[in-house]
């Protein structure tokens, strides 16, 4: 086989020059610090990352939130009491209106006549009842040979009849004022229009529903919170809420908890069996369930609409607060344990039992009292009454 060539360089000798000589190591080379600074930087990313991952993981745990916030109001339907011709609509289309404004007036001269017709039959009805009660004085002013007792029942039945007739007129009349103030429509909230579907001029059917109003003292928040966070949740903790068209924090207060959602197992089919979704085994999607959140305060350059979508962080109080004040806390049972101990009975000296068997306290106060002086007579009897009436407690 051919020789390989040597590469290695044959340095001239040294001449010895009386001195020691040290060996010099020379530092790495480039080429090897290019290869560690890929390696620093990936494990350097790893950690941000990792350390990101923890700080977001922490804080989606540690406070209950979601995205899924939706702005909610009652909206009241108004509808006309009366049918009638609208003479007067003053109101538009998404136009603010205080609680009794004027909504639309209904053409009220059927009405005035109605009443009119009403106050009439009161009067007839109550000229019709003079009549009646002045006849039955008489009749009964006569004597039992000059009229009979069926004939002065007949004017009594007549008179009670008439007073009957009166009542019904004045409930008439009652009832027709009360149509004519229905003519005029006016707000029941404070609010805006919305929905207006009725235009002057137009003919009003009673109950029919003529127009909306978005009531503005009475927005709140529902957020969709997942099951698992419902146990942070109480009744009364501060939320803070982003709307999506809206740059600054509001801040706000949770209301309730809903307990029912619909759930589709339990609705039948068309063959009245049990309907029953297929689910994955090992995947489970936890379920969300309303909370509504009032607003602390509204301020006066947001508009709020309903459906706008917000995100909702709820702060939670210490872990030993009670649930929600609304609920109450169930009651346990008194039941008393059967190793209780029975409580002391409080013997009376009249009852305790004398002789050497006390104590020296007692031989001592048993001598003490002979000492004394005698008791009468007397008051011996009343205290021996007195000891023989004792309760035992």
């Amino acid at each position: 086989m051919p020789e390989i060539a040597s590469t290695t360089r044959k340095l001239p000798p040294t001449k010895p020059t009386g001195q020691e000589t040290t060996t010099v190591y020379a530092p790495p080379s480039i080429k090897r610090r290019l290869r560690i600074l890929p390696v620093l930087a990936t494990l350097s990313m790893a950690a941000i990352g990792a350390g990101a991952v923890w700080i977001l993981w922490q804080a989606y745990m540690g406070k209950p939130w979601t995205r899924d916030g939706t702005v909610r109001a009652y909206v009241v339907s108004v509808a006309p009491e009366v049918s009638g011709r609208v003479v007067e609509l003053p109101i538009n289309d998404n136009q603010f209106v205080h609680k009794g404004d004027l909504l639309m007036k209904i053409d009220p001269r059927d009405f005035q006549v109605a009443v009119e017709l009403a106050k009439a039959g009161i009067k007839q009805a109550e000229a019709d009842l003079a009549n009646k009660n002045a006849q039955q004085a008489r009749r009964n002013a006569l004597t039992d040979l000059a009229t009979s007792v069926e004939e002065k029942q007949t004017y009594t039945s007549a008179a009670e009849m008439a007073e009957a007739t009166l009542a019904q007129q004045n409930a008439n009349l009652t009832q027709a004022n009360i149509n004519l103030e229905r003519t005029e429509l006016r707000s029941p909230v404070n609010g805006w229009i919305t929905n207006l579907l009725i235009r002057q001029g137009d003919y009003a059917r009673a109950g029919q529903q003529a127009l909306s109003i978005v009531d503005s003292d009475s927005f709140w928040l529902d957020g969709y919170f997942e099951e698992t966070a419902l146990k942070q949740i109480r009744d009364g903790d501060p939320a803070k809420i982003w709307l999506l068209g809206y740059n600054k924090v509001l801040h706000g207060r949770v209301d309730s908890v809903a307990r029912g959602i619909v759930v589709s197992n339990a609705t039948p089919g068309n063959s009245g069996l049990a309907t029953v979704n297929p689910i994955f085994t090992w995947v489970r999607l936890a379920q969300r369930v309303p909370v509504r959140i009032h607003f602390d305060d509204v301020p006066e350059d947001l508009r709020l609409v309903i459906g706008m979508t917000a995100t909702i962080e709820v702060q939670p109080k210490s872990e030993g607060a009670k649930p929600g004040a609304h609920e109450p806390e169930p009651q346990k049972p008194d039941v008393q344990k059967p190793d209780a101990p029975k409580p002391a009975v409080q013997v009376p000296e009249a009852e305790k039992p004398t002789g050497d068997k006390g104590s020296d306290g007692e031989k001592a106060q048993k001598s003490e009292k002979n000492d004394s002086s005698a008791p009468s007579d007397k008051n011996r009897k009343s205290d021996r009454h007195h000891k023989s009436s004792a309760h035992v407690y």
